[in-house]
């Protein structure tokens, strides 16, 4: 091809009009190029598409003659062990005896029942009489002298024999025999072992391989080439397809066991492929039209074209679209350059924003600062939407104060100060919502008046405003950033678009700021509750030590005054229940107090009657530090248990009458506590001294540094009891 600069004389749209002509021709002579190369790929790709599917149906003869093969050869194993423990059964049996034991009958009954693919079992003498048959009992009368299984074996031994498809006499169902050979203690023919085995059953499974349409299975014996079983089965179910046996022959001398081949049957090509089942003298034969692939390639031969066809007519038509293409596109370069600038300019003014976005959003991913964190995003959005100014008012919540502003001049920190902003902007404060005004000096206020003005000559006046609130996870405001211009119209849809980013940006800033100061906050709160905590555990620690030592001289006690064992038992119970009551009231309470009027309540209430008149209580809210409330417990149990025992409670129309009172102390309270019992047996000074007695004016005394008087009245005992309780520092309080 020969190439030649066009002249200088032409003019630039002649120069246009030469060049698309060129172009248009190159265009032509590209789609006959195309035209050519499409047939020639569907020439191909069908070619290839044909050897694929020769290749695939090769593929699935090969594969379905093994599994059938491998399937037949535990078929059989299984059929010869049947026949082996078969004869096992009539070792040394007479005929006579196998023909009358109806034992033996079940045994090959239920030997038949569980191969599903046996339709029966047989035993034959060497006449070919039937001796036994699974079928029924008694055994009828039949005979297979002239069946190939029994006369193969009866001329000489040859081991697992498979005969040829037959229809069963008794049965009528077609099947083939499997036999082997039953020999006397001289090593005679005696007979034969065999079963039928149902042609349906290999009929039912061969169904379910997917092979091409006119494919044929069968199950073939190498010796003469005969067929045993065949799906398709033939209507009269035993005139099967013959195989060529000379093909076969031929193709068992270079593979013996397995390989594919092709042959003629019936008049028709077909490919073929062998298996042989185990090591037996018997193959699986599968085989098909060799044409078996025409039918799919036709329809995908079909498929391809009508793309082919497809791609030959979208050539085509892009082919005449070139050439009108080419002579639009001088016209069209000229608006794409000035559509390219503009879109550069476009790009690298969002370029700028997304740049100004990055680093914002770097800064405030660093920083925790609330202050900082709104000095950073005012300033951002300044340089995003062109604004002179703004600034980060709080939310409605925080009553819309600005937080943070930053003005070019102190005369436009005025201007915008004199506006409302909060009336200016409400949807914003009040619903979330942006706000855009173009111009204020055309938004009259209730009153008829501008928003603003012109201004005063060398003042400023406010023109432009948007406002946009940053939202938190919650649904709440934090707050609102408001931009504004002297220049009215300086905001709009783009600027509402990159403010809505980085208030996105802000408010995770803002959210982790706030995530940042609560984790400040729980952190001290966790310290404080973990110095609480070990507070509280030494002050367990004494109380646990306390309550052993008072459980062991509770312990001591009570054994000292005890007469029996009973006694100790239920004196030492009772004291530990009292122990442990004492100890509930103050575990409610932190181990820092118990209420006086509960711990008489617990001991009192189930010796008081139906009107509450037995059981007199007086006083006022009195709580017990931890180290009283123990001892004064014991107390009042001995003297409920005494009560109860020898008391005014021991019998019906006695009362017990408790009061007491508090004065406040400077290190605690000083309380004093009568017990009054009215109504008992006459009372006596005791002969000994028991663990009552030793608790009130010893332990009382030691403890609590009481005083205990104890009045033996016969008409009733009295004891009073003044201690001074003093206040213990608790961890909660520090007191």
């Amino acid at each position: 091809m020969q190439f030649y600069s066009l002249p200088e004389s032409l003019s630039p749209s002649q120069k246009r009009r030469r060049r698309s002509l060129v172009r248009g021709r190159l265009a032509l002579v590209m789609g006959l190029l195309g035209v050519t190369f499409i047939l020639l790929t569907f020439g191909y790709v069908t070619w290839e598409q044909r050897n694929r599917l020769i290749q695939r149906n090769e593929d699935d003869l090969g594969n379905a003659a093994f599994f059938l093969a491998d399937h037949a050869a535990r078929l059989i194993e299984v059929t010869d062990l049947t026949l082996k423990q078969t004869t096992a059964l009539t070792h040394k049996q007479g005929w006579e005896q196998v023909e009358t034991s109806r034992a033996l009958w079940e045994q090959i009954r239920a030997v038949q029942e569980a191969l599903p693919y046996i339709e029966d079992v047989w035993l034959n003498d060497a006449s070919g009489r039937l001796r036994l048959t699974s079928a029924q009992f008694p055994t009828p009368v039949a005979n297979v002298s002239g069946r190939d299984a029994f006369e193969a074996q009866a001329m000489r031994d040859r081991g697992l024999f498979i005969g040829q498809p037959i229809v069963g006499r008794l049965t009528k169902e077609p099947t083939f025999m499997i036999s082997r050979r039953l020999q006397n203690g001289n090593a005679e023919f005696d007979g034969t072992a065999s079963v039928t085995v149902a042609l349906s059953y290999f009929y039912d499974y061969w169904s379910k391989l997917r092979l091409p349409k006119g494919s044929r299975i069968a199950l073939m014996r190498a010796s003469d080439g005969a067929v045993i079983a065949q799906y398709p089965p033939p209507p009269d179910a035993l005139s099967f397809a013959p195989i060529d046996k000379a093909a076969f022959d031929k193709a068992l001398e270079s593979s013996v066991h397995a390989g594919l081949y092709s042959f003629v049957s019936l008049g028709a090509d077909r490919i073929g492929a062998y298996r042989q089942v185990g090591a037996m003298p018997l193959f699986i034969h599968a085989s098909m039209p060799q044409d078996a692939y025409r039918s799919q390639w036709l329809v995908q031969t079909r498929l391809y074209g009508a793309f082919a066809l497809i791609a030959l007519l979208a050539l085509l038509a892009l082919t005449t679209l070139a050439s009108r293409q080419f002579r639009e596109q001088a016209t069209t370069a000229t608006l794409l350059e000035r559509q390219v600038a503009m879109r550069t300019r476009e790009l690298r003014t969002e370029t700028a924003a997304l740049e100004i976005l990055n680093r914002t959003g770097s800064i405030l991913a660093a920083e925790l600062d609330l202050d900082r964190i709104i000095e950073s995003v005012v300033d951002a959005g300044i340089e995003l939407t062109g604004a002179q100014f703004g600034a980060f008012f709080c939310g409605a919540s925080q009553d819309g104060k600005e937080h943070y502003g930053q003005y070019p001049s102190e005369d436009l920190r005025r201007a915008f100060a004199a506006l409302d902003i909060r009336a200016v902007c409400a949807p914003a404060f009040a619903e979330g919502k942006n706000v855009i005004l173009d111009d204020l000096s055309q938004i009259m206020t209730d009153g008829g008046a501008a928003l603003a003005g012109d201004g005063q000559p060398g003042h400023s006046a406010i023109r432009s405003l948007i406002a946009v609130p940053v939202p938190l996870r919650t649904g709440d405001v934090h707050g609102i950033l408001v931009f504004g211009h002297e220049k009215p119209g300086m905001f709009g849809e783009r600027s509402e678009r990159l403010l809505a980013g980085l208030t996105a940006q802000a408010a995770i800033a803002l959210e982790n700021s706030r995530l940042y100061r609560n984790a400040q906050s729980e952190i001290e709160e966790r310290k404080q509750a973990q110095t609480q905590q070990s507070l509280l555990i030494r002050e367990l620690h004494h109380r646990v030590k306390n309550t052993l030592a008072t459980v062991q001289a509770v312990v001591g006690a009570t054994a000292r005054s005890a007469l029996s064992i009973d006694d100790f038992y239920q004196a030492f119970v009772g004291r530990i229940i009292s122990l442990a009551n004492t100890h509930s009231l103050l575990t409610e309470a932190v181990w820092q107090t118990a209420s006086l009027r509960e711990i008489l309540e617990k001991e009192l209430r189930p010796y008081n009657d139906t009107r509450g008149e037995r059981i007199t209580l007086e006083g006022g809210a009195v709580e017990l530090p931890s180290e009283a409330a123990v001892p004064l417990g014991m107390a009042i149990h001995e003297l409920t248990t005494n009560a109860a025992k020898y008391g005014a409670l021991s019998v019906p129309r006695g009362k017990v009458a408790v009061s007491w009172e508090s004065e406040p102390l400077e290190d605690g309270l000083r309380l004093t506590l009568v017990w009054q019992e009215r109504g008992g047996p006459e009372v006596a000074p005791p002969a000994r001294q028991g663990f009552g007695s030793r608790l009130l004016h010893r332990v009382l005394a030691t403890q609590l540094n009481a005083k205990v008087e104890m009045d033996f009245d016969p008409s009733g005992l009295r004891v009073a009891i003044d201690a001074n309780l003093k206040r213990m520092p608790y961890p909660e309080t520090g007191f």
